[in-house]
């Protein structure tokens, strides 16, 4: 699974997440630690004039959030399943494969 993403990302394929797929993102949190967002991907939306993504969020006490996280600050996207992540295709006309953006 690993070398099929380094592949990938290698070949300078565009790959995109998933919406609904669960991933964790590692953000600036303005102070020293990294703010750790694990969640499930709603879509992408501006922020200010940034552009950002969109988790649902569980929190310990099992109440939810939405968090939106300006890519700015994203140091990384981690995920374990690789059926998570999809080769951008410049011909996909499925409606279903288009990104997802929340209004």
């Amino acid at each position: 699974m690993l070398r099929q993403i380094e592949k990938m990302v290698f070949s300078v394929e565009m790959i995109e997440i998933k919406k609904g797929g669960k991933y964790l993102v590692i953000s600036s949190s303005g102070t020293d630690e990294p703010l750790r967002t694990e969640g499930e991907f709603l879509g992408y939306t501006i922020l200010g004039e940034e552009g950002a993504i969109v988790l649902r969020v569980t929190e310990k006490d099992g109440s939810t959030l939405v968090r939106v996280l300006p890519v700015g600050g994203i140091f990384a996207v981690e995920f374990k399943d690789e059926e998570l992540i999809k080769v951008k295709n410049q011909d996909n006309g499925d409606e279903k494969e288009r990104a997802y953006y929340i209004n």
